[in-house]
């Protein structure tokens, strides 16, 4: 596997990650949405399926992502991570398969492509859920 990649920085895997899920109907989108500690890289509604998304990138340490989406499977129906398609193959996929995790690799050209679906949350909290929804589709402000 190719060891290089045009991905320097984390920032530049938004745009192909975030057109991936648009595609996908999650068409209400916004950066970095605090949650605890962390910000949520990418989260997504889709107004057709009511479904929300939570997405972290990395560009190697997928462990942290990992402490991460497992943190915001409170607040999103789906979570994924994503990474550099040469980042991929240190993911522990059978880890991420266990816990309901989806994973997304992004090529040098930007072509964003799902290495692992994500399973709906069962610990999805709808008050976290409705705050976001709410920032995204009506544009509140953040507040807890």
């Amino acid at each position: 596997m190719d060891d290089t990649s045009d991905f320097d920085r984390e920032s530049l895997l938004l745009k192909p990650v975030a057109a991936y899920f648009r595609r996908k109907s999650f068409r209400w989108q916004e950066e970095e949405l605090p949650f605890y500690a962390h910000r949520v890289d990418l989260y997504g509604f889709s107004r057709v399926s009511g479904r929300t998304v939570a997405v972290e990138l990395k560009l190697h340490k997928w462990q942290r992502a990992f402490a991460q989406v497992i943190l915001y499977q409170l607040c999103a129906d789906y979570v994924y991570i994503a990474m550099p398609a040469n980042s991929i193959g240190r993911v522990d996929i059978d880890l991420l398969k266990t816990h309901g995790i989806g994973l997304l690799s992004i090529g040098n050209g930007g072509r964003c492509r799902q290495i692992l679906g994500s399973e709906q949350s069962t610990v999805v909290c709808d008050n976290y859920k409705d705050i976001y929804v709410n920032i995204l589709t009506k544009g509140e402000e953040y507040k807890w």
